[in-house]
């Protein structure tokens, strides 16, 4: 604890204060202060020995560094005592699954996104599930065999199953940075290598062709939303084939065809589209808007046309052209256009490839590659790298594909050809 400080005065007190009276640096300091050299002295416990020593200074500095000397070292001495020589070494205090599990959470919760807290969530629920099951209660429990698994417990994809695991590794590596585990056994478990375990990110991105959004666009004008209607009063409960839900708002096809027209012509994410405000635009079709996902500022422009149906819309909605939302839920925002969609791709089907929102973004990449823009201005565009842009649209890149042909020709050119023979039986 720390120690009182006080001025004791002596019998022969140069200022002629009262003999054993007291006076504390504060009062001291007061204006018209008689000073003396009467010892200071520290009042207190230290290592539960209660006593009053001089500290053998008459100045406050000097008297203050004497106490800090003893609170320092814990004794009257002022000297370090002797370090107790253990018998044994301390073993290191062993951590719980479910304390570190806390631990690990409330660090993402302050720097994650929303989408990501969620995953991290369920992959660590799943963990602490595949624990319990196997009566796992502390964290040093787990061991790479466990980890491996777990991982082959899980009904996924190979690719999905890698992913999650960059998820477990980062679990078990926070572990290890907080010298609660010696090694992450998550490291010593690799993702198998083969054609169906393959990064499937390294792939090129499939967009939609011109034929599948003419096919998109005739289902807005022709069918969606003009099919007969028959009603049941359990609709939202037991869903039957042909019965369409009555809602408050009624999304036409032109709505649908338009948020089709913006995703494709600004290469935006959907998150981006639903939330899209007139004021983005502006009186020369620029647009400029930070992307929700990555917080990026990306510039676009718009034809005249795209621009007359945003500014109707605003007119006939407010300044959110695809309406405005009550709730802050990205996902539930999303969520509302994703089922409109899948509703109009039920109609103009069948697929090839299963059609997705993010489509849009990648047809946005495929129409300026094909025009011969450069990759780099394409990666402006949508907010991406240079090289992200190279590596999922690379076979759209037209100076790509003319370099490699002429690389081509030049190679076989002057190779021997097989001589022309007749055809036999």
């Amino acid at each position: 604890m720390a120690l009182a400080t006080y001025r004791r005065h002596r019998r022969d007190c140069k200022a002629g204060h009262p003999e054993d009276s007291k006076s504390v640096e504060f009062e001291e300091r007061k204006r018209g202060w008689k000073r003396c050299d009467c010892p200071i002295f520290g009042s207190g416990t230290l290592s539960r020995n209660f006593r009053r020593q001089s500290t053998g200074q008459w100045e406050w500095d000097g008297a203050r560094a004497v106490i800090a000397l003893w609170e320092r070292a814990g004794n009257w001495h002022g000297t370090d005592p002797a370090p107790q020589q253990d018998s044994a070494p301390k073993k290191p205090e062993r951590i719980t699954v479910d304390r570190a599990v806390k631990a690990f959470t409330t660090e993402f919760e302050q720097h994650a996104a929303f989408n990501t807290q969620k995953k991290y969530r369920l992959l660590i629920a799943k963990l602490k599930a595949f624990g319990e099951n196997r009566g796992y209660v502390m964290l040093d429990q787990w061991t790479p065999i466990d980890v491996r698994e777990m991982r082959s417990s899980w009904p996924v994809s190979p690719q999905t199953a890698a992913k999650n695991m960059s998820t477990i590794k980062a679990f078990f590596e926070f572990c290890v940075s907080n010298e609660w585990l010696p090694r992450n056994p998550a490291r010593l478990v690799k993702n198998p290598r083969g054609r169906d375990a393959a990064d499937t990110r390294s792939e090129q991105k499939q967009p939609f062709s011109d034929d599948e959004l003419k096919r998109m666009y005739e289902a807005c004008a022709t069918t969606y939303g003009k099919q007969p209607l028959t009603w049941s009063r359990d609709i939202h409960h037991n869903p039957a084939k042909g019965e369409y839900a009555r809602y408050n708002r009624k999304w036409t096809g032109q709505d649908l065809a338009d948020f089709i027209s913006l995703s494709v012509y600004t290469g935006l994410r959907i998150s981006d589209v639903c939330t899209f405000r007139a004021d983005r635009l502006q009186p020369g079709g620029q647009v400029l808007i930070r992307t929700t996902k990555a917080g990026t500022h990306v510039y676009t422009w718009l034809p005249k046309w795209l621009q007359d149906r945003i500014r109707e819309r605003t007119n006939e909605h407010g300044p959110y052209i695809f309406g405005q939302h009550t709730t802050k839920d990205m996902n539930v925002i999303t969520d509302v256009w994703r089922r409109k969609l899948i509703k109009l791709w039920e109609l103009c089907g069948p697929w090839e490839q299963t059609p997705t929102p993010h489509r849009f973004r990648h047809t946005f990449a495929r129409i300026l590659l094909e025009q011969g823009v450069r990759a780099r201005d394409v990666a402006d565009l949508l907010g991406n790298s240079e090289a992200i842009v190279l590596r999922h649209y690379g076979a759209w890149v037209t100076e790509r594909q003319q370099r490699l042909t002429r690389i081509l020709q030049e190679a076989f050119d002057n190779k021997p050809k097989p001589v022309n023979l007749p055809a036999g039986r």
